[in-house]
């Protein structure tokens, strides 16, 4: 047996040819045992062609589409070639820059942005960054460079193998660096992460819109922007880093239109940072009481708690008595100070522990049921009603204890 292998395996070295089509051809037929010694008239059709007539018949024998060199694509492999789980393979070079053609000016600028981010992707000093954006912006056109053709291929050439859009992959290797470096190896220096002023600004717009119905002061926007993207470029900044920012200048606006701080208003309102605190309080309050609300309202709501600590307990007061509406059966515990997370915890640990997901990553809202009538809904009857639930039976218990009765069924019949 030793022998065989040994004599197949010389064979195979022999005849591998050059080309790396003949290679893929020559690989595939000797795992199925096919010869493939070259001939004189294969010879002659490689010098024509640049593929030998061998090497055409096994690539039709495997579904590969052979043509001249110029169909390989950026993934290495001939323009059709179905890539499992992926695909045909259809990016060639300049793919890449077509798919960018096809985008708005505005998704132009943020996929450049979001190549910058990719470390290794550029060389040292080449990534777009908010700076070069935002002048081309200016002009209103986004004109790609020769090195961000040439990253948009590398990328493409990923995108191929993993059958997805080029823009999608780049923000998946902008947002996992680790997975990057895999591609393009290791950077001394972090990459910085790029948010474009122009995008910064219209944030601050936004919200002082939806708070104060008026736009921000320019040069306020500007200042905001700039603040944020000297954050950005000391190694990033993190999304609380972020707001913040935000919430210091919304809060200077505040101050000014509502007269905060001046006679007459409670201590300590005024205090930097105070709408941070009042945000982040509010959120919690809304999330630990299963109430629904959108950022807008967030921070609309944060903002006109900071005229008195008055207007502060009404709001909580108005999120404790949504909850007790909501669910009725927890009416006086609510009113006690207590959270409905805090007075649904049994039931939620009951929750967590059947279908086997952990008690953080459920959700008030999804207990309502528990709590919607004149009394809570027992501890065991839950339970029972969780073992009959479509998402019980998607759990690894459930597919267990099938297994098991399964198993046993067919040891009743004395079957296996």
């Amino acid at each position: 047996m030793s022998s065989i292998k040994s004599g197949a395996t010389k064979v195979a070295k022999k005849v591998i040819p050059k080309t790396t089509l003949g290679k893929v051809a020559a690989i595939g037929a000797a795992a199925v045992g096919i010869n493939t010694v070259r001939d004189k008239d294969s010879e002659k059709d490689k010098k024509t062609t640049g593929i030998s007539a061998s090497e055409q018949a096994l690539g039709a024998a495997r579904g590969i589409s052979v043509g001249q060199a110029g169909d390989i694509t950026l993934s290495g492999l001939p323009k059709g070639f179905q890539i499992s789980g992926a695909g045909a393979a259809t990016f060639e070079k300049g793919s890449g820059a077509q798919r960018l053609a096809t985008l708005s000016p505005e998704n132009r600028a943020a996929l450049l942005l979001n190549m910058g981010r990719i470390p290794g992707l550029y060389s040292a000093g080449m990534a777009p960054n908010p700076d070069l954006i935002s002048k081309m912006l200016k002009d209103g056109k986004i004109i790609p460079r020769a090195a961000d053709l040439k990253a948009l291929d590398e990328v493409a050439g990923i995108a191929d193998w993993s059958g997805d859009l080029i823009e999608n992959t780049v923000i998946k290797l902008a947002n996992n660096p680790s997975l990057a470096q895999q591609f393009f190896g290791k950077v001394s220096t972090v990459p910085k992460a790029v948010s474009s002023p122009a995008a910064l600004e219209a944030e601050l717009n936004d919200k002082f819109l939806d708070i104060f119905e008026t736009r921000a002061d320019k040069n306020i926007a500007k200042a905001y922007a700039k603040e944020v993207n000297a954050l950005e470029a000391k190694g990033g900044a993190s999304t609380q880093q972020k707001e913040d920012i935000l919430l210091k200048y919304i809060q200077k606006k505040a101050n000014e239109q509502f007269n905060i701080g001046q006679t007459g208003m409670v201590p300590g309102v005024a205090d930097k940072g105070a709408l941070g605190r009042r945000v982040r309080t509010l959120r919690a309050a809304y999330d630990e009481n299963g109430i629904p609300i959108d950022e807008r309202q967030i921070y609309n709501k944060a903002v006109q708690t900071l005229r008195s600590q008055e207007a502060y307990q009404n709001e909580i007061d108005s999120v404790t008595m949504q909850a007790s509406v909501v669910m009725p059966a927890f009416k006086d515990l609510l009113a006690q100070g207590k959270t409905a997370r805090q007075i649904l915890s049994p039931w939620i640990n009951t929750r967590a522990q059947v279908l086997g997901i952990p008690a953080d990553q459920i959700k008030v809202s999804d207990m309502y049921d528990i709590g919607s009538g004149t009394a809570p809904k027992s501890i065991q009857d839950y339970k029972k009603e969780l073992y009959r639930s479509p998402e019980f039976k998607k759990t690894d218990a459930y597919k267990e204890r099938s297994l098991g009765d399964f198993q046993a069924l067919l040891k009743a019949f004395n079957i296996g």
